[in-house]
């Protein structure tokens, strides 16, 4: 079997990905959720926020084992799926999100 760890795309309920990307970090899941700075225009005021580049995207870096603890993560729907299993996502395309 193989115990090294793989990154892997989670869809999550609209609106929940800092939130799951948060309850990952407090169960020990390594997680990555890209956030982009955005400038929100109310009637009273411009702020800065930060919203995630990838609406109910989140990744996690997991083994084989610990994948389940993932699905029961609050706020994690499924995984991405390609050809009938969990899409792996190679360690270059996460370098390149993150510059």
């Amino acid at each position: 079997m193989d115990n090294s760890k793989k990154w892997y795309a989670v869809y999550t309920k609209p609106r929940w990905e800092k939130k799951v990307h948060l309850l990952c970090g407090q169960q020990d899941i390594e997680s990555y959720c890209p956030l982009n700075k955005v400038r929100k225009k109310w009637s009273d005021r411009i702020k800065i926020v930060h919203e995630p580049l990838f609406k109910s995207y989140v990744f996690v870096h997991v083994n084989e084992s610990e994948k389940t603890k993932v699905r029961e993560v609050g706020g994690v729907l499924n995984y991405v799926y390609s050809e009938g299993r969990p899409a792996v996502i190679r360690e270059e395309e996460l370098d390149e999100i993150r510059k």
